[in-house]
């Protein structure tokens, strides 16, 4: 079993204060307001992707503008994008911009997963949110940032042919065709960007080799650093699986595990936007989910979890669902039990 965390560059949870702050909000009180604090050294460079998600449906809330993750965007920086940002702009065009976004896309974030259609004549970006519950504005916010980058490295002579969303237009259709000078779609069976490849072989204002070849280097290194982490949390998940149904295990036993002090590896867990607790509330709640769908009972769920009483597993399970593991067996179940027939 796995189970997924996803995780964005901290510079674009910045590049929503810096908005905030153009339009003359106190971006400080907001983040406090949201239990932020960007200065942390915990985050080390990366937040969890839901984080960036209840920020923007915040700072809906909070200027009223209905399409704040294309304005965002719109405000877009280099800088925001981090090192893959300025690899971009470096590069010879947008063909091989294209080619950067595809190989060094997760070292801004895992949480959307991008595949490109090529022909002739144009070239489909699709793109999925991966988190099922994401706010739209992610997926907008991902559109316009990708525009305003494009403008950046091309001398703003750039522009998308179509744009097609999942999500609908919320009354503002007109506005997205403003802001991104190209028809949109909405309620589409995937999100699109639509782009004539003629558009893409414009060369690069800042094309710079020698900066090129430096940046390549150091964003293929971050990916070894993250892909080293995925292994890494792997034996963790696996080690704390084997060891549940005895209790979960210390902290010291997992940390004598992977050879790290209980500082480092926390450390190391914030930076992937977990902590030891999460880890394990992840794991026991996707168990018990599995376990109830197979009929097992409620005793042997919590001893298979590692609880010490029945009445323990009943109140965590409430804590992750909402509701008692009795009533998701009644309600949830039997429901997804009827559609399966």
């Amino acid at each position: 079993m796995t189970i997924d965390n996803y995780h964005i560059a901290i510079e674009l949870i910045e590049a929503i204060g810096e908005y905030l702050r153009s339009r003359g909000f106190d971006a400080d009180a907001f983040f406090a307001q949201q239990g932020i604090a960007l200065d942390d050294e915990a985050y080390e460079g990366y937040v969890e992707f839901n984080l960036f998600s209840r920020l923007f449906d915040a700072a809906e809330q909070l200027t009223g503008d209905r399409c704040i993750g294309l304005s965002v965007g719109t405000n877009f920086l280099t800088r925001h994008w981090g090192r893959l940002g300025y690899l971009v702009m470096a590069g010879e065009n947008g063909l091989e911009g294209v080619q950067y976004i595809q190989r060094f896309a997760r070292i801004v974030t895992n949480g959307i997963d991008i595949q490109w259609h090529w022909d002739k004549a144009q070239l489909t970006c699709e793109f999925a949110v991966l988190d099922p519950v994401a706010s739209h504005h992610v997926a907008d916010y991902f559109v316009s940032s990708s525009l305003a980058l494009a403008r950046a490295t091309n001398n703003a002579h750039f522009g998308f042919k179509a744009v097609r969303f999942r999500h609908g237009d919320n009354g503002c259709a007109a506005e997205y065709e403003k802001l991104l000078h190209c028809h949109c779609e909405f309620n589409a069976p995937a999100n699109q960007i639509v782009v004539d490849i003629a558009n893409l072989s414009l060369e690069s204002q800042f094309r710079d080799p020698r900066l090129k070849k430096i940046l390549e280097e150091h964003a293929q290194q971050v990916l070894q650093n993250l892909a080293s982490g995925d292994e890494l949390l792997a034996r963790i998940r696996q080690f704390v699986l084997n060891e549940l149904p005895n209790g979960v295990p210390a902290l010291k036993a997992v940390c004598d595990l992977v050879g790290q002090n209980e500082r480092t590896f926390q450390r190391t867990l914030a930076k992937m936007g977990l902590s030891f607790q999460d880890l394990v509330d992840e794991l026991r709640m996707n168990l018990a989910l599995e376990y109830i769908r197979n009929d097992y009972n409620f005793l042997d769920i919590a001893m298979m979890l590692g609880y010490s009483e029945q009445s323990a597993f009943h109140r965590a399970f409430k804590r992750w669902t909402g509701m008692p593991p009795s009533r998701y067996k009644k309600t949830v179940v039997t429901t997804e039990n009827k559609n399966g027939d």
